[in-house]
């Protein structure tokens, strides 16, 4: 801070050591230090810094210079800049905390972070191994942070879904799909699916003339 208030000016530097404006938050919190101008004072720092920083009008009022003002706001934009960036960093430590704690806590995800961990150390065989599993698991945990009218699956997936309404039919599609939520998609996006394959599909059917 001490080089910044340096390039802003000594009169602003006086202003605030007159008002025992020591740190920043003082500052923040009372921007309005140059509210002394008009107080009826004969202390000879407050008259030096007064006829330094301010134009005396003709009714005997004083008004800062416009130099000082726009210095001091220059200031003020410096310094929150400077106090969002530490509480920006100050947030990301604590949802770091927070992030390991809640894994710890909880079995489901603190075994998901440990596979994905083993898939990464294994390299791109593994990951291609499990590439459908990653898209399932994927698509079930994106999907659970939105509504249902935005739920999204990938076309591996969709494929997925496809084969199997056909291979298990309406009943057992929608067991699964209901149990597990965000995993496939509705009946009505599966239709629409059927549609835009060009295929007639009827659950449980195997269509061997299609082989």
């Amino acid at each position: 801070m001490d080089d910044t208030v340096a390039d802003i000016g000594q009169q602003i530097v006086d202003i605030l050591k007159f008002q025992s404006i020591t740190s920043s938050q003082p500052l923040i919190r009372y921007p309005n230090i140059f509210d002394i101008s008009n107080m009826k004072c004969s202390e000879h720092d407050f008259l030096s810094i007064r006829k330094k920083s301010c134009l005396e009008l003709d009714d005997g009022q004083f008004i800062v210079k416009v130099g000082l003002i726009n210095n001091l706001n220059y200031l003020l934009d410096f310094l929150k800049q400077e106090q969002n960036k530490i509480s920006d960093d100050s947030y990301m430590d604590v949802d770091s905390n927070l992030t390991f704690d809640l894994i710890n806590k909880n079995p489901l995800l603190k075994n998901l972070v440990l596979w994905y961990q083993r898939i990464g150390s294994e390299g791109v065989t593994n990951t291609d191994k499990n590439g459908f599993l990653i898209d399932f698991i994927n698509t079930i945990t994106n999907n659970l942070t939105k509504s249902g009218n935005h739920f999204r699956y990938s076309d591996k997936i969709k494929y997925f879904a496809l084969s199997l309404y056909i291979l298990g039919g309406k009943l057992a599609y929608e067991f699964i799909r209901l149990n597990i939520l965000g995993s496939l998609p509705g009946l009505t996006m599966l239709s629409i699916l059927i549609l835009n394959s060009n295929l007639k599909i009827s659950e449980a059917e195997f269509r061997f003339d299609q082989l």
